[in-house]
């Protein structure tokens, strides 16, 4: 396969797993998942709806030519039928595999390294979030190199490079937002008991809000070019004063691992949009993997 429809596909494969894992699942179903394990009917329908939109991000530019073409549909077949076994039935499994056996796992050697301590002391080793992307990404990879062997199907409209582009501006805001958001929450738990025991309230979820608003705007001003703007928006949150210090350092903390988080994955989705970065990127790869034949 070539380096560019090798990025491309895995770039929408990483978008399907993005969308099933942040978007389309909800806060009850992870508790159901949490407290009825393997009988847990979110478990089951995380893991179909994963495989399923896994396979139609595979299969993207083959259901366009079908829609607009139904006679093409014999011949492509025997992709269907490859996506059918390694995108859908493959991600399906191993994500009801992976969500049901690592959390119950990491959780049992948690306590095991816990004992005469504090077991609400997980420390970043045992994070199951951590260790279940990793999981994912492997498993990705995998089905990216098990569909490498198919003839890359012609693009509809565009070139390789083009959406190549496209996918990382969207995956750019998509990580921004629900996992950016996880990990500044993470970051900022241990000093969270303080502010939950403080007498001054707030509105529920702003803060959430607020963060999801802040990078989303860091992440397009950096797109854009626009990067003196980023320091307006840093000036303006910097006017909101409050007398409790606690709460105010709380704030200032969580404000810049949000703003790290946004500037990081901004410059980055920057750098490989901008006009030869892409094609730097794949140079990279085909001087890397020139021995091998993917």
């Amino acid at each position: 396969m070539v380096i560019s429809h090798g990025i491309e596909l895995f770039l929408r494969l990483f978008l399907a797993y993005l969308l099933v894992e942040f978007v389309l699942r909800s806060g009850s179903s992870v508790k159901d998942r949490s407290r009825d394990g393997w009988r847990s009917g979110h478990l089951a329908y995380h893991a179909f709806a994963a495989g399923l939109l896994t396979f139609l991000f595979a299969n993207l530019w083959n259901v366009i030519f079908v829609l607009k073409d139904p006679s093409s549909l014999p011949g492509l077949l025997p992709e269907f039928r490859s996506t059918l076994l390694y995108a859908f039935i493959l991600v399906a499994v191993a994500h009801f595999v992976i969500d049901g056996v690592l959390p119950c796992w990491m959780a049992s050697l948690r306590k095991k390294m816990h004992r005469g301590g504090d077991p609400d002391d997980k420390g970043v080793i045992f994070e199951p979030a951590g260790w279940l992307f990793v999981a994912h990404l492997a498993v990705l990879f995998i089905v990216l190199v098990l569909l490498s062997s198919e003839t890359p199907a012609p693009y509809p409209f565009g070139s390789p490079v083009g959406m190549i582009r496209v996918w990382i501006v969207l995956i750019a805001f998509l990580l921004v937002l629900r996992p950016g958001g996880m990990l500044v929450g993470s970051v900022i738990r241990s000093w969270r008991k303080d502010m939950d025991t403080s007498e001054e309230g707030g509105l529920d979820h702003a803060g959430r809000l607020i963060g999801y608003v802040e990078r989303v705007l860091i992440v397009t001003f950096i797109l854009v070019n626009e990067y003196t703007a980023i320091g307006f928006l840093i000036a303006a949150k910097g006017l909101f004063r409050i007398n409790d210090t606690k709460r105010s350092e709380y704030i200032i903390v969580g404000t810049m691992v949000s703003f790290a988080v946004a500037v990081l994955i901004g410059a980055a989705a920057g750098y490989l949009v901008y006009p030869g970065g892409i094609e730097q990127l794949i140079q990279y790869l085909s001087e890397f993997l020139q021995p091998s034949r993917m």
